[in-house]
């Protein structure tokens, strides 16, 4: 049986619960799930961190749409990095695509990820510096989603407001 709205591609700012929802999901519906971040790190033998520092933001982006590109064929949930919006042709490829936008208050963001090591664009940055780079982002999410949740809520609740979302066949 194919599924229509496959594959289905969480995005959203870094701390919305991207990773953590998509891996729920597919464990809860058993499909194949992948974090885009990771499949990135696996196939380049290196962190984003690393990869940031050696080709930059621009060049990270150019890399991160070739490998949505492979995903989209391969996985039936994608979770992808907040800044995938950064990149004009990931949003051509995601426009005709199933996205949720996860989405939460700039409070709740700024807690769960304030100086985590491995979101290089949130080191050392202010809550306002972070709020920024969120308003900065918030149209082109809207632009390219099929529909927007509430993350704030429990896992268990965000993951029933997606299903509802899913067409049903």
């Amino acid at each position: 049986m194919t599924h229509s709205y496959l594959p289905l591609i969480l995005t959203g700012f870094m701390g919305t619960g991207k990773s953590t929802i998509g891996k729920y999901l597919a464990s809860k519906l058993h499909y194949s799930y992948i974090d885009l971040d990771t499949y990135i790190e696996m196939k380049e033998f290196k962190t984003i961190p690393d990869i940031f520092n050696e080709i930059g933001e621009k060049g990270f982006r150019k890399l991160e749409y070739k490998y949505l590109n492979d995903c989209i064929g391969k996985y039936d949930i994608i979770s992808t990095g907040g800044g995938i919006i950064e990149n004009d042709n990931s949003i051509s490829l995601l426009k005709n695509k199933t996205v949720i936008w996860l989405d939460c208050d700039i409070d709740i963001i700024y807690n769960r990820i304030a100086n985590d090591p491995h979101r290089p664009n949130a080191k050392n940055k202010s809550e306002k510096q972070l709020k920024d780079l969120y308003l900065s982002r918030v149209s082109r999410y809207n632009e390219i989603a099929s529909k927007k949740v509430d993350s704030s809520k429990t896992i268990e609740c965000v993951y029933k407001t997606i299903l509802n979302h899913i067409p049903c066949e």
